[in-house]
C-alpha cells in the first residue's frame, strides 16, 4: 500500500502526531515549519506500509534532538540531512542502501523530521515508528524494549559537523543516550539525529505499526470536528480510544531546563463538570505520570497523556501557559510496549524521580 501525502494531509499529520507525543515530540510549530519546505522541495511525499519492506531491508531513522524550547526558537533543518548524510556513509561501507526512512518517534515535530529529508532525498517513509508516541530517552523506546542496536548513533549540527558515537555495547542505551545528548549539549541543545537502522522484520515484530496513519486520522478528527463546531476534544478522544480526564484552567506550570531536557509539573483546575477536581501532571519533557491531587495516580507511562486546548489545538510542554482551558487525554499505548515486562520497567527510574515506585497500572483500572 502507497500513500501520496499532500499539504492537508502533512497538516493534519503535525495535529494527530503532537497529540500523541503526550506533551514532547518537538513543537508543532517546527513540524509546520517542515511542511512548508516540504512542499517547497517536492510538494509532497509518500507513505508505505510496514508490509511493504522486505525483511532484509533497512530502514534509516532520523530525528531532531534537543530542549523543545531551544527547538522551537531556533528552528531546525538542515541538522536532518547531515544527520542521515553521515549514517548513509557509514552504511554504505557494509553495502546497505536506503530506500525508506521512518521517524524514531511520534511527535509534532520528528513525526515530520524524516519526511523532510524524504523529500530531499526521493526516500519512503514508512508508516510505522520507534515507540507510538515521543519518549525523553533513546533507552525509553520499544527498540530498547526490544534489543534494536542504538549504534552507531551519529549526531549533527547545522554546520554539517558530525559527531559518531559507538557504545561499547550496541545495546547499551544509556551509553548511546550519553554520547548523544553530550554532543547535542555541545551543539547549543539541537541537532540532527540518527540511529537504529532496522529491518523490515524487526519493524513489523518490535515496533509501533501504522501510526502515522494514526496521527493522520486524529488530525483529521480535529479540524473537522472545528469546522463543523461540534466539540474537538471529544473528536480527538474519539479518534485515538482515549480517555477524557479533566477540562479546565493551567493554574501553575514549574520548568526549568536542565542538560538538554524539560522538568517540571503542570497543574490543572477542573472546571465545569470537573469543577472542584484538580489533576497535576509530571513531565520530562513528555508527561510521565498524571495525579488527582486528592488521590493516586490516573495514567503513567508507557501510556500516553495528552493536552490539547478546548478549541481544538493539541499542545506540547513548551507550549503550553498558565490560564490555558485545556483538556487531558489519556490514551493506551501499542500493545507491545505491554507484551513485556521490559515495556514499564525502561520507565521506572524516571518513575521514581517524580516519587511514583508501584508497579504498572493501565488507564481502565485507574
Amino acid at each position: 500500500m502507497r500513500k501520496i501525502l499532500e499539504k492537508q494531509n502533512l497538516l493534519d499529520i503535525v495535529t494527530g502526531a503532537t497529540f500523541l507525543g503526550a506533551g514532547g515530540g518537538g513543537s508543532p510549530k517546527d513540524g509546520l515549519a517542515l511542511v512548508e519546505k516540504i512542499i517547497s522541495i517536492s510538494g509532497r511525499v509518500e507513505l508505505v506500509s510496514p508490509d511493504d519492506v522486505k525483511d532484509n531491508e533497512h530502514v534509516a531513522m532520523i530525528a531532531g534532538m534537543g530542549a523543545p524550547k531551544v527547538l522551537r526558537e531556533k528552528g531546525f533543518d538542515i541538522e536532518a540531512i547531515y544527520a542521515y548524510e553521515a549514517l548513509e556513509r557509514l552504511y554504505s561501507t557494509i553495502g546497505v542502501r536506503f530506500a525508506h526512512i521512518m521517524p524514531g518517534e511520534i511527535g509534532g515535530f520528528n513525526t515530520i523530521t524524516p519526511m523532510y529529508v524524504a523529500a530531499h532525498k526521493k526516500l519512503l517513509v514508512v508508516d510505522a515508528d520507534g515507540c507510538g508516541r515521543a519518549v525523553p530517552e533513546l533507552g525509553t523506546s520499544l527498540y530498547a524494549v526490544y534489543g534494536i542496536p542504538t549504534c552507531p548513533v551519529v549526531v549533527a549540527d547545522k554546520n554539517g559537523n558530525v559527531v559518531v558515537g559507538y557504545p561499547k555495547d550496541p545495546l547499551d542505551a544509556d551509553a548511546a543516550e550519553n554520547i548523544a545528548r553530550g554532543a547535542t549539549v555541545a551543539f547549543g541543545m539541537i541537532a540532527g539525529f540518527g540511529s537504529w537502522v532496522a529491518s523490515g522484520r524487526q519493524i513489523r515484530e518490535y515496533l509501533a505499526l501504522n501510526t502515522v496513519s494514526k496521527s493522520e486520522s486524529i488530525g483529521r478528527a480535529i479540524r473537522e470536528a472545528v469546522s463543523t463546531g461540534k466539540d474537538p476534544v471529544r473528536a480527538a478522544a474519539e479518534a485515538a480510544n482515549g480517555y477524557e480526564l479533566i477540562r479546565g484552567k493551567i493554574a501553575d506550570i514549574s520548568t526549568k531546563t536542565v542538560a538538554g531536557f524539560d522538568f517540571g509539573r503542570t497543574v490543572i483546575e477542573g472546571a465545569g463538570s470537573y469543577s472542584g477536581k484538580k489533576l497535576a501532571i509530571d513531565f520530562k519533557n513528555e508527561n510521565i505520570i498524571a495525579w488527582d491531587v486528592n488521590g493516586g495516580p490516573v495514567a503513567m507511562v508507557p501510556d500516553l497523556i495528552s493536552l490539547m486546548t478546548i478549541k481544538g489545538e493539541p499542545l506540547t510542554n513548551a507550549d503550553t501557559a498558565v490560564g490555558m482551558e485545556i483538556a487531558v487525554i489519556a490514551v493506551p499505548a501499542p500493545d507491545k510496549w505491554k507484551a513485556v515486562p521490559k515495556g514499564f520497567e525502561v520507565w521506572r527510574h524516571i518513575l521514581e524521580k517524580m516519587e511514583y515506585t508501584g508497579p504498572y497500572m493501565p488507564i481502565r483500572t485507574l
